[in-house]
């Protein structure tokens, strides 16, 4: 009974723990998404934006291109559905709480079109509303719940870090891609990043704390 008492506690803490971490990554992601799009209506461009896009424009090679081209398709729904449902076939934690994930995925978009009206600055080539990128915030909602998910399943640590380092491969790899894509400056990507984050935050912290009032399992 004694050994039983201390795993519950432990799992509480950590279940706890989880929580709050969740709770801050999510109010510090959005909280920078909103000061961002406040300086990008206020200002324009912000600081890096000419610089760290004439860089990548400079060194775009052929095979850069090529390669943004297909990576840009990460950002895409062509991509995301059935990464989802993959997700949803594979693991029984995300499958626990599906419509959560599935509703944040599409929430993330409406907030990124509401915000590109609200901000209103133009992309690199033409004239459309630019921020915050749609690609980036996709890809970056769903990185942030695959890495979430596997915080949740018994996998081993090895598999464990590759997923997750692979869902944020793809969320830099779109960023990149849209940059040298010509489609969005910098801090859209950045402003994208941010959004989607701080949306699969929120429903991470969302089923902590739901965890943690449930407790640890009962045997």
């Amino acid at each position: 009974m004694r050994v039983r008492s201390l795993s519950d506690g432990t799992a509480i803490r950590a279940t706890r723990d989880a929580t709050a971490n969740w709770r801050i990554a999510c109010l510090v992601a959005l909280g920078a998404f909103v000061g961002m799009s406040v300086a990008s209506f206020g200002a324009g461009l912000l600081p890096g934006d000419l610089a760290i896009r004439q860089n990548l424009l400079e060194s775009r090679t052929a095979l850069a291109y090529e390669v943004a081209r297909l990576a840009n398709e990460g950002g895409t729904w062509h991509v995301l559905l059935p990464a989802m449902v993959l997700l949803y076939l594979c693991s029984r934690a995300a499958r626990r709480h599906w419509w959560l994930w599935s509703i944040l995925m599409i929430v993330s978009s409406v907030i990124e079109h509401f915000f590109k009206a609200l901000v209103g600055r133009p992309r690199p080539s033409g004239l459309a509303s630019g921020f915050p990128s749609g690609h980036s915030t996709a890809a970056a909602t769903f990185a942030i719940i695959l890495i979430y998910i596997t915080t949740r399943e018994r996998l081993n640590p090895h598999a464990r870090r590759a997923l997750q380092a692979l869902g944020l491969a793809l969320m830099l790899l779109v960023g990149w891609a849209r940059i040298v894509l010509q489609a969005h400056w910098p801090t859209d990507v950045l402003g994208g990043f941010l959004l989607g984050a701080g949306c699969a935050a929120a429903g991470a912290w969302w089923e902590s704390a739901r965890l943690d009032a449930a407790g640890p399992p009962r045997s």
